[in-house]
């Protein structure tokens, strides 16, 4: 039995106070750090100094005292009565919060590097309303924490049991979570693996194109020694330093997946999958297995070689943040995807029937990779005296190849695979992807035919969740229109919640 009794109303950790009065002082320094320098950087009189000095610690005294009373007024209770969560805040106003239990969608922790260091933990209630996050406490102990998040999700699983089976449960135990069955780490070295294999192109593109940048407005040409060679040097030096920069940017982005992802740890219970990580902002949430509404599973050949997978998981959201609402973990091996889908999905996902987009979407993808070339013809003979007309052409002939077999080779990696329970989408040429919707979940089937489309018989298809939207483009109308009419009578038919 918990010691923490949060029937009655009661405050955050009294070192909650320390991070609100953090809070305040960054936002005056937020708000005024160019007055600020002005100061610093000018000449001041000891008398306008005296009265600066002055000025700055009037307005740490007044932080300060908003931090106390903002402190001393936010308080917090669970009302299992009016099955309720009620959150009272505010300084010059007061501002009352009240979350019913069948609107708690889940509960997550948060913890920056100072509540970190302070040992303490933001915890986040995030409702099906159209706010999204309804409220949050900055400043529990890890303790408090677990025991608020685990009796706010236990009644609310309680109450929403009532209402669908409209008979009364018993009381909701004090543990929501239990024993986890499995639970998984993913190491720092893998992190770095990871970190190595992903966004490898863009990483390098982007390099390049700041080395270039450089070297036009810094003029390297004109500031060589005299008597060196510039061919020689600038080759040499073109190689070093873009090497450089690579090397660079690689760390860069290894740096940034360690930092977001570190100490990535999933843990199966019985009810909920707990996914906690991150170094600088450290956040732990549990997945209810209904929430989920789009499971996206991205590898690319690197990774796929050393069994990293990422999982994209899209939950139920209002309709204001309608796919925003994303979960990623990534660095997993196949075992644990395995796991992870038998635990979210309620049977074996199958694919049965395949469809295929229509060669349309090839030339539609083909001419719009054409723009940017008419764009460039247009400029070169715009600026003919300036540019080689030789080289423009090979850099639009080395163009308009890659993006034609790009292309192609896409296309043809583009598929949407159906069975009894399952809408199946595979995409992608280097990161491939796998997009998994139960069709019980779906809410509803856009189609649409443009003009154009129309002399073709082909549609467009968007299958509606509440976590996002599956689209499917270009393809035969007679083909499709069979799983139209099943799609249909799944959604009509099912009983099942789809959150």
């Amino acid at each position: 039995m918990s010691d923490f009794d949060f029937s009655q109303p009661q405050r955050q950790s009294k070192t909650g106070l320390v991070l609100i009065f953090a809070a305040t002082v960054y936002n005056f320094f937020r708000a005024g750090w160019v007055v600020i320098l002005a100061i610093l950087a000018g000449r001041n009189s000891p008398k306008l100094t005296s009265l600066l000095i002055l000025g700055g610690i009037l307005l740490l005294l007044l932080g300060l005292g908003y931090s106390i009373i903002y402190y001393l007024r936010f308080r917090f209770h669970i009302d299992e009565k009016n099955r309720e969560f009620v959150v009272e805040k505010g300084v010059l106003s007061s501002d009352v919060v009240v979350i019913p239990f069948n609107k708690i969608q889940q509960v997550k922790f948060k913890r920056n590097i100072l509540q970190r260091i302070l040992n303490v933990s933001s915890v986040v209630v995030e409702t099906a309303g159209s706010q999204g996050k309804e409220v949050e406490i900055k400043a529990l102990s890890q303790e408090a924490a677990d025991v608020l998040a685990d009796r706010l999700m236990s009644l609310s699983q309680k109450v929403k049991r009532t209402e669908e089976d409209g008979i009364e449960t018993e009381e909701a135990g004090e543990s929501f979570l239990g024993t986890p069955e499995w639970q998984h780490k993913v190491s720092l070295f893998t992190l770095v693996k990871l970190g190595l294999t992903s966004n490898y192109l863009r990483g390098v593109a982007l390099i390049i194109a700041f080395y270039f940048t450089l070297r036009q407005e810094f003029r390297l040409e004109d500031t060589l020694p005299a008597g060196v060679p510039k061919e020689q040097l600038l080759g040499t030096g073109s190689l070093i330093f873009i090497l450089f920069l690579l090397f660079i940017g690689m760390v860069i982005t290894v740096g940034e997946t360690v930092i977001k992802y570190y100490d990535l740890n999933l843990k199966k219970f019985s009810d909920s999958l707990q996914v906690e990580m991150g170094l600088r902002n450290n956040v732990k949430v549990n997945i209810k297995a209904n929430r989920i509404q789009v499971m996206e599973v991205v590898t690319n050949p690197l990774q796929k070689k050393l069994d990293l997978y990422k999982l994209k998981l899209s939950l139920a959201s209002s309709e204001n943040e309608l796919g925003k609402s994303h979960i990623r973990i990534p660095g997993i091996p196949p075992d644990i995807v395995a796991e992870i889908k038998k635990y979210f999905f309620k049977t074996q996902v199958t694919e049965k029937l395949y469809f295929l987009p229509n060669q349309l979407y090839l030339a539609r993808r083909i001419s719009r990779g054409m723009i940017p070339a008419v764009v460039g013809i247009g400029l070169v003979f715009f600026f003919r005296e300036y540019v080689s007309l030789a080289y423009a052409g090979i850099l639009l002939s080395v163009y308009l190849v890659l993006m034609t077999v790009y292309n192609y080779f896409y296309y043809k990696s583009l598929r949407l695979s159906v069975s009894d329970d399952f809408l199946v989408k595979h995409s992608g040429l280097w990161i491939k992807k796998e997009q998994y919707l139960e069709i019980y979940r779906l809410q509803s089937v856009s189609v649409r035919q443009p003009l154009w489309y129309k002399n073709r018989g082909v549609v467009n298809l968007t299958f509606h969740s509440a976590g996002g939207d599956l689209n499917f483009y270009v393809v035969k109308t007679e083909e499709v229109r069979p799983l139209l009419n099943f799609v249909l009578y799944k959604i009509e038919s099912t009983t099942d919640p789809w959150m």
